[in-house]
């Protein structure tokens, strides 16, 4: 598989983390870096400062105010939560990202339980998810997978196309394709664009050429019809694929 093809759906599945984790679905909305508890997720004042520190993308100060959270409070899971961000988002350190996104989980259900209350529900779904996605930078999928189980157990929008890149690294092609095509079905944008770009990485995968092409075809045509247009990654998956289906004038043109 080609870096850009990689890079794909990688993008894509950065998305539905994002957008299942923070509730953008079902939930109600954030406010912009505010340090107010949002519905869902209340915390201390120097917890949620930490927070905003985190949504601002200021990792190297989120790791500093989630290590002074923790030498003050070593049971804070909103403490652990925080350096999970850091370690994982600001410096790749996918290992120290999941030791501390394990500690923030075992800590929260310790205190809430396995089946948290709605006024804290927010935290949970997003720690669900920063423990998949941990799994997921160390090739853990099975352990993606059976996180992303305990997710669907507990919250909805199901984790639908999410699941297909596990699924096809674990080379469980028709199950990829059945994610793929559940997260089709619902209709909503970021489901649908995993899903495309999915099948577009996924037949790819499976040496499939002609259906790749297609595929990623498909996901450039949605693209375009988006509000933000095609990226560079989107052109560039769609020439890679023509290139392989020695559609050589049409993978040419689309990178011109």
């Amino acid at each position: 598989m080609s870096p850009f093809r990689v890079l794909m759906l990688a993008i894509a599945s950065g998305l539905a983390m994002a957008a299942l984790a923070s509730g953008a679905v079902g939930a109600q909305g954030m406010d912009a870096f505010g340090v107010a508890a949002e519905p869902g997720a209340p915390g201390e004042p120097d917890e949620l400062r930490a927070w905003q520190l985190v949504r601002a993308k200021k990792l190297v100060e989120a790791r500093e105010a989630g290590a002074e959270i923790i030498a003050e409070r070593p049971e804070s899971a909103l403490g652990h939560f925080v350096l999970a961000h850091a370690y994982h988002y600001g410096e790749a350190n996918f290992p120290r990202a999941l030791h501390h996104a394990e500690r923030a989980i075992e800590l929260f259900e310790q205190e809430h339980g396995e089946f948290p209350p709605a006024t804290v529900s927010l935290w949970h779904r997003r720690m669900l998810f920063e423990v998949a996605q941990a799994h997921a930078d160390l090739d853990h999928y099975r352990d993606q997978l059976a996180w992303f189980d305990r997710f669907d157990e507990l919250y909805d929008p199901d984790t639908a196309a999410a699941r297909a890149w596990p699924l096809m690294k674990l080379r469980r092609f028709d199950a990829a394709r059945r994610a793929a095509g559940e997260g089709l079905e619902t209709g909503q944008d970021y489901q649908v664009e995993i899903a495309l770009n999915a099948l577009c990485a996924i037949e790819f995968e499976a040496g499939d050429d002609d259906a790749s092409y297609a595929a990623c075809r498909r996901a450039l045509q949605h693209a375009k019809a988006s509000p933000g247009g095609a990226n560079a990654v989107d052109l560039t998956n769609f020439a890679e694929a023509a290139r392989a289906a020695f559609r050589l004038d049409e993978a040419e043109r689309t990178l011109l």
